[in-house]
């Protein structure tokens, strides 16, 4: 079995899909999430929380908070497509009552978000940063020919998709547990950097990454129908 370039095996391999697959099937779903109805993206969000279920309460959890963060941001695009900037509608129609249709477009466009995050933080939770990247180098191989270094961008992403909500959630913590007043605020920004930087000192940055076996019948049969599900979906009206 050839070892990707720079990967060391790991002390436990990694269960079900392929890593490179996992993030195949993130790709075409998050292509084709537009498309979908609003029953389309209840299905998917509904499959998605059922498979953060079957990992365990800390990975549902965590898509929660994932929630939680994005939904001022998921208010803010209801009322720009209801209110804001809604869609033309017919002459005389009431500029304060949105109709079925702006309804539907504000609900979809927010429901995308809302799959798109819990697909991801499924995704980073069920796989971690380093399979991550090794499913990345998988993937990008090709531009390896071309001399492109596909093994640091890979790294880079992944540790980025790690870090984000970790970052999110001590932002949170040290907001909550702050003095009052503008002191307070000053005290969690001090010790939300130094725990940054102390992050950034213990950083591995010469980690290698696991070694990815070659695809399995398997994984191209789960692939297949995973794409064959999404396109599907995007049938539903």
């Amino acid at each position: 079995m050839p070892a990707l370039p720079g990967g060391t095996t790991p002390d436990g391999a990694l269960t079900g899909l392929h890593p490179a697959f996992r993030i195949l099937l993130l790709l075409v779903l998050a292509a084709l999430l537009f498309q979908y109805s609003l029953a389309a993206l209840g299905m998917v969000l509904a499959l998605v929380l059922l498979g953060a279920a079957t990992d365990g309460r800390e990975t549902l959890a965590g898509i929660i908070s994932a929630l939680r963060r994005i939904r001022w941001l998921l208010l803010s695009i209801v009322v720009i497509y209801l209110w804001i900037a809604p869609e033309p509608g017919p002459a005389g129609a009431s500029a304060w009552l949105p109709s079925w249709d702006e309804l539907d477009t504000a609900l979809r466009r927010s429901g995308v978000l809302v799959v798109l995050v819990a697909a991801v933080e499924l995704l980073r939770r069920r796989t971690g940063a380093p399979h991550m990247a090794a499913g990345l180098v998988f993937l990008l191989q090709p531009l390896a020919w071309l001399g492109l270094e596909i093994e640091v961008f890979a790294r880079r992403l992944a540790l980025t998709l790690e870090a984000v909500p970790l970052t999110a959630e001590r932002v949170a913590g040290a907001a909550g547990g702050r003095r009052p007043g503008v002191a307070g605020w000053g005290d969690a920004a001090a010790a939300l950097v130094r725990d940054v930087e102390a992050d950034a000192i213990a950083l591995p940055t010469g980690a290698e990454l696991p070694v990815l076996a070659s695809p399995g019948v398997r994984d191209w049969l789960v692939l297949g129908s995973g794409v064959a599900g999404c396109l599907l979906l995007a049938q539903l009206p």
